[in-house]
């Protein structure tokens, strides 16, 4: 389930301390990394230090305010999805979220509901964002991503759920590096990893790409190489 979360990053801002601690409890578990922060100055500081998918953030907050974080961010990413959950039902505040292009305004309490609800929502984004019926990679080889198949020459290539994991993370990344790191907290979330259980992995799925596509980065990660897509 929101298997398309499980690759990014989030940073949530408030300032109330146990609502931080224990809403980040609830949500940290759905994604990729998850990054804190009490204030709108260390979230700007976060913000430029990571690649941050997700901004989940409230209004009131000590040495800059959630507005004047979200307007600085729009300054340079005016892709990121971001998500306003505040106490306040002001028309101003709502009218300042919709110039700031803030996809989801959610008023406190954030209850369990909510969350469900917020979960689903963006997962349903990153799903259409990168979903269309079929990826073309090459001229054989092809991804359906509504079957969830990969076809060579249109015939389906078995794949492991491991392997199909993998697979997303390279289609939703094509042509960017994807770090050790990162992606061996997507694989194994919690038991970790080898560097031999990376390595046969990726050479399995080598394998039945007919070693095309994943370039190696040593020490730093790994690309996933398409010319186009359509």
């Amino acid at each position: 389930m929101y298997e398309f979360l499980k690759t990014k990053t989030v940073l949530y801002v408030e300032d109330e301390i146990n609502v931080l601690k224990n809403i980040s409890e609830l949500l940290q578990n759905y994604f990729g990394k998850f990054y804190t922060a009490e204030d709108g100055e260390l979230a700007y500081e976060l913000f430029l230090e990571h690649k941050i998918d997700i901004l989940i953030v409230d209004i009131e907050l000590p040495k800059m305010n959630g507005i004047e974080l979200i307007g600085k961010i729009r300054e340079s990413n005016k892709e990121l999805e971001i998500v306003v959950i505040s106490a306040y039902t002001k028309t101003d505040y709502f009218l300042e979220c919709i110039n700031c292009h803030v996809n989801t305004y959610i008023v406190k309490p954030f209850t369990s509901r909510k969350i469900k609800e917020l979960l689903e929502m963006l997962n349903t984004d990153f799903v259409n964002m990168v979903e269309r019926e079929e990826i073309h990679l090459d001229d054989e080889f092809i991804y359906n991503m509504k079957s969830s198949e990969l076809l060579w020459n249109n015939e389906v290539i078995s794949l492991t759920k491991k392997e199909r994991t993998l697979l997303l993370l390279f289609l939703e990344n094509i042509n960017g590096l994807i770090s050790i790191d990162s992606m061996e907290y997507v694989l194994w979330p919690e038991k970790g990893s080898s560097p031999s259980r990376r390595r046969a992995l990726i050479s399995r799925l080598r394998a039945k790409l007919q070693h095309r596509f994943i370039d190696t980065h040593a020490s730093e990660g790994y690309v996933f190489k398409v010319k186009s897509r359509n």
